[in-house]
């Protein structure tokens, strides 16, 4: 029998409460790294990348582990379903334990009252619009944190955090279930009907499926040794100098100076192999037109310049291009959402959710509730009922636009700062008709859009998708799923409060737990002392952004010769893809020629040379990170 075929002994309906354990210990350490790697020493960003590190090399030990006991203890050992099911847990945790969402949420709770003086006028500004159950406000529990070596279990320290962490964990916990809902929803169109790629879950189902197989690929140890190499040598520069550097990142080719060029910016290429790698299993259009559209924003700034303008409003155009993108697929896809919504009122209709992960009414459910807390969290801190309404109208379609862009294309990284809802309202309306309460609960909402990078909606549908190719069962991947939101939150909380007390945000902290607030309150700060009001340029944008991404998409359905997907305008505008933009030029040109030379028999064989990158590079990035932890100290990250 294969090695991968032990899945097929599963019952699909089956719960492992053993692997559910097993999972919640990988949960709690993988919250612990991703505290430790990426907040504390700062070494490989393990959760920026589409493709989380920590929960790529957590497979890699568990199939390692996995091999000699199927040979020597087949009891013992874990099947495909099992591996994938763990697989899972990770990522979601990954979610909420990365900095890009618990370095970004602890930061908002504890910095505004810490760090309000005379000077800022923070407390006058905006302190008494805060309500005491989503900050802590006392000074001296907050003292420890800052400064560390202290103890957080004392009722001075304790006590002041329970509310906030509470009321914050069940915000996520609600918010994270309704993007599981919207998943359901969404699952069969995208993976069913319209046969989207998922390139993101090419790398651990090829793990898991034949494991030794692919560990006995001469093409991918190939892969993997240049990786490695690369890494190893660069890893021990950062630790003792006199060892080479090999610099393959973010190189600046040139800058002009003089007036247009200039505009263009730095033009920098980097050589990320786990970029090239992802992004191999990219369809050519899409990844043609991700780097094309880089260039062509480039060119657009060189333009606007010549003719006057100061800018071309490419954070603007990139809101606009989100929103036009989550809501396209929707509407292509109208006619089976339609037939759902007749399945979840109980009309007669020509879908069924037999083999869904849960019933449509179900979901529905589970997200109305989720959605019903949402508002009342929101309405109780203090937003107007119309604000709670337009912050939700812009999210939700910003987030299934990353969803989209990850089971579609599956990039590398998809990067939204300063395309938040928070941002463009305050565009569109202006700070005053906005009005204090709601700019400042806005501010605290912040954290969980700042740039979308480890948004869960994404690896919720990929875990679905996962669960489908690989005959997991859906019941044990959801209730996995579910399981380590609601132990992951609290969880994730507890250990990032623990470890601050002790080590001292100000004093070991070399993250963004450390500097985030700043950006977060001096920008409501800078909303309140200058008020602002709705800005026709930035409007401007954010229209044409839409109607081009939606003008982009016409252009694609209707004809099959046009070469360019919305989806890479909508990743390379603003900040989106700007490091990656050459590594994915890479990856295009090596698919492009290997489909020409040798057609798809070529591109089987060469597969696993790429995912060989993608694995070198996340296990040396791992590794660093670990050996950081290990001997306390800051260490080479691979990626950032």
């Amino acid at each position: 029998m294969r090695s991968g075929d032990s899945q097929l002994t599963d019952n699909p309906r089956q719960i492992k409460g053993h692997i559910l354990f097993l999972g919640v210990v990988l949960v709690a350490i993988n919250s612990y790294w991703a505290l430790m790697g990426s907040e504390v020493w700062h070494s490989t960003q393990l959760t920026i990348a589409s493709l989380f590190f920590n929960a790529v090399f957590t497979l890699l030990v568990l199939v390692l582990i996995n091999l000699p006991l199927k040979r020597f203890a087949p009891r013992l050992a874990l099947s495909q379903a099992d591996l994938l099911t763990l697989y899972t847990m990770v990522v979601m945790v990954t979610t909420i334990s990365g900095h890009t969402m618990m370095g970004y949420l602890l930061p908002v709770i504890e910095h505004a009252f810490w760090y309000a003086s005379p000077e800022n006028e923070w407390e006058q500004l905006f302190g008494t619009h805060v309500p005491d159950w989503i900050a802590i406000k006392d000074k001296e529990a907050l003292r420890g944190f800052f400064q560390g070596e202290s103890n957080l279990y004392t009722p001075t320290n304790l006590i002041p955090w329970i509310q906030p962490v509470v009321a914050w964990s069940l915000f996520v916990i609600a918010l994270w279930l309704v993007l599981l809902s919207l998943t359901v929803f969404l699952r069969k169109q995208w993976t069913e009907n319209e046969k989207l790629s998922y390139p993101i879950v090419q790398l651990p189902i090829a793990m898991t499926t034949d494991p030794v197989a692919f560990f006995t690929n001469r093409w991918m140890w190939i892969g993997f040794g240049i990786v490695a190499v690369l890494d190893l040598i660069n890893g021990l520069h950062y630790i003792t100098p006199t060892v080479p550097y090999l610099n393959i990142k973010n190189q600046t080719l040139f800058q002009f100076s003089a007036n247009p060029w200039r505009a263009m910016g730095p033009f920098r290429i980097s050589f990320y192999p786990f970029v090239i790698g992802l992004m191999f299993f990219t369809p050519l259009d899409l990844s043609f037109s991700c780097w094309f559209f880089y260039l062509f924003g480039r060119m657009l700034r060189i333009m606007g310049a010549a003719v006057g303008l100061q800018t071309v409003y490419p954070f603007e155009q990139s809101v606009g291009a989100w929103v036009a993108l989550g809501m396209i697929p929707i509407w292509m896809g109208r006619k089976f959402y339609l037939q759902v919504i007749r399945r979840i009122v109980g009309l007669p209709g020509q879908v069924t959710d037999d083999d869904e992960p849960m019933r449509y009414r179900t979901a529905a459910s589970l997200g109305m509730l989720g959605l019903t807390f949402l508002v009342f969290f929101c309405q109780q801190a203090g937003m107007t009922w119309w604000a709670i309404g337009l912050f939700f109208a812009i999210y939700f379609p910003m987030v299934i636009a990353i969803t989209r862009s990850r089971a579609e294309i599956g990039p590398p990284v998809h990067t939204l700062i300063y395309v938040d809802p928070g941002r463009t309202m305050v565009t569109t309306l202006g700070t005053r008709r906005l009005g204090i309460p709601n700019l400042t609960i806005l501010t605290y909402l912040y954290p969980l859009n700042r740039c979308f990078r480890a948004n869960p909606m994404p690896s919720e549908l990929e875990a679905l998708r996962i669960a489908e190719r690989t005959n997991i069962g859906y019941r044990q991947v959801l209730t996995g799923v579910i399981l380590t939101i609601v132990f992951g939150i609290f969880f994730t909380f507890w250990v990032y409060i623990h470890m601050m007390y002790d080590l001292g945000v100000n004093s070991k902290a070399r993250g963004w737990i450390r500097t985030m607030g700043w950006e977060f309150f001096n920008r409501l700060q800078n909303w309140l002392v200058h008020p602002r009001e709705p800005n026709v340029g930035e409007l401007i944008g954010i229209g044409g952004g839409f109607g081009f991404t939606v003008f982009l998409m016409v252009m694609k359905i209707r004809f099959l010769w046009w070469p360019f997907h919305p989806g890479g305008y909508v990743l390379t505008t603003g900040g989106g893809l700007g490091r990656e933009w050459f590594a994915v030029f890479l990856s295009w040109l090596a698919k492009f020629i290997i489909l020409r030379v040798g057609g798809v028999k070529l591109y089987r064989q060469a597969v696993p040379f790429f995912l060989g990158l993608i694995l070198g590079d996340y296990t040396l990035g791992c590794i660093w990170s670990i050996v950081g932890i290990v001997f306390q100290m800051p260490t080479y990250g691979v990626w950032h």
